[in-house]
């Protein structure tokens, strides 16, 4: 007797699945079967249809179907520096000149923030870790975009007015702000949407820390769980000012308090000698790998070295641009110069940016790969785009030749949030709207009329 279909909300197909799981599983004309917000089978688009009675099918004729990319570190708010950072410094918050993360209103805030996250959607980034100054807005325009998200606050005691002009000045006052606002966040916001916003705790840097702040976001930190989010070894100023306090380097700092370990989370780690790569890997930390930002500062971060350490490597764009996908091309091309060898490869850098990225966050058993039980967070690329084409192995050219503009639908929790390049949820148009209005009166009050 013939098993009569199941009830499910959705089924989707696509010429080619890259699972991106353990065992690199791929399927010819596929598909996955959704209930609520999970993946409740996978396999031949015909045995499915045949299984499961959805209640919606979304038609992957021409598509590639794929796990949504997992962004590591980001602060949509500073998309307010992006196109003008790259030319005069390297780090916002120390380059004179242009605006400032404390001249930003909340409203600000999340109208820069709507645009970062609009941005990773439409790029294919389903989860996303996000910090910065009004980390509620953050948190907000994640929550009414449909990603999932980290969020944190920007927590420092250094004066940022300082910062720009090359001097670190601490203040209590400042602290005790940072501290307040990312507490808040976290009593507002953690757990959101049945978990699809999480909040951690971010220290900005070792050298916009106190040592005494330090301390305090580790017992706080310790306490939360998750995550800690920080930036470190980014700038040889970074490592003058924490040498010129403490006397030593920014790893051994950050492992002398108690932070460096397996729980953090460190955006770029440039300026590393051989001895803080290896303290580096022995401690297990996740390096949120930011290839494009090093590279348009004219740097190199050494990678494989802290791979070969022990260290987790992951991928994030920080603000630069939101597709992982071009980050993945730049990931290998700036490892390949460093090391003068054909040291990295499309599988691998897919891997950083789908579940080394899910593994590093703690939500490993939730996304960065498409197998039944982990949350439906699905891509669907349009692989009649020219750049998709010819297609062999799928690996390569996704990663080799595609972008995030040949993403056409993702779906996040078993949720549609993006359909055919346009959200779902939002006006798409209004928020670009809104942040360049935004976006004119911060540059304007550095001196600088956009001619848009």
């Amino acid at each position: 007797m013939t098993e009569e279909p199941k009830p499910c909300d959705l089924l989707v197909t696509g010429d080619l699945i890259l699972t991106l799981d353990a065992a690199s599983s791929t399927l010819r004309s596929g598909a996955i079967a959704v209930a609520g917000k999970t993946i409740v089978d996978i396999g031949p688009a015909e045995a499915l249809r045949a299984k499961w009675a959805p209640a919606r099918e979304i038609d992957g004729t021409g598509r590639i179907v794929m796990p949504g990319l997992v962004n590591v570190h980001n602060h949509t708010p500073l998309m307010i520096t992006r196109g003008m950072i790259e030319d005069v410094g390297f780090a916002p918050m120390y380059t004179p000149g242009i605006p400032q993360g404390h001249w930003l209103t909340e409203d600000d805030a999340y109208a820069l923030s709507s645009l970062g996250m609009y941005e990773l959607l439409r790029a294919g980034c389903t989860t996303v870790v996000d910090f910065y100054r009004y980390p509620s807005s953050c948190a907000r325009a994640a929550a009414e975009l449909g990603l999932r998200a980290v969020i944190a606050g920007r927590v420092h005691d250094a004066d940022p007015a300082s910062l720009a002009t090359g001097r670190h000045e601490y203040s209590p006052a400042i602290g005790t702000a940072s501290l307040a606002e990312n507490a808040a966040l976290i009593e507002r916001w953690n757990g959101h949407d049945d978990g699809r916003i999480r909040c951690d705790w971010a220290p900005h840097a070792p050298d916009t820390c106190s040592d005494d702040l330090l301390r305090e976001v580790k017992k706080l930190a310790d306490a939360h769980g998750g995550n800690i989010h920080t930036h470190l070894s980014q700038l040889p100023a970074e490592i003058e000012a924490v040498k010129e306090r403490t006397g030593l380097t920014p790893p051994q700092l950050m492992d002398k308090l108690g932070l460096l370990d397996e729980k953090m989370i460190a955006a770029h780690c440039i300026h590393m000698d051989r001895h803080d790569i290896e303290l580096c890997g022995k401690s297990r930390m996740t390096v949120a790998h930011a290839p494009i930002g090093n590279a348009k500062g004219g740097r190199i971060a050494p990678i494989m070295e802290l791979k070969e350490a022990g260290a987790r490597i992951a991928l994030c764009t920080d603000t630069f641009s939101g597709d992982l996908i071009e980050a993945m091309r730049w990931a290998i091309s700036m490892q390949r110069i460093n090391r003068q060898g054909n040291v990295l490869d499309a599988r691998t850098v897919l891997d950083w940016g789908t579940r080394e990225g899910a593994e590093a966050i703690g939500w490993g058993d939730k996304v960065g790969s498409l197998e039944v039980g982990k949350k439906a967070d699905i891509v669907m690329l349009d692989n009649r785009s020219p750049s998709l084409a010819p297609l062999v192995d799928g690996y390569g050219v996704l990663v080799h030749s595609a972008s995030g503009h040949d993403v056409d639908t993702v779906i996040v929790d078993g949720k549609v949030v993006l359909s055919g390049g346009r959200l779902t949820l939002a006006d798409g148009d209004a928020i670009v709207a809104n942040a360049q209005k935004a976006a004119t009166a911060l540059w304007q009050r550095a001196g600088r009329q956009p001619i848009g």
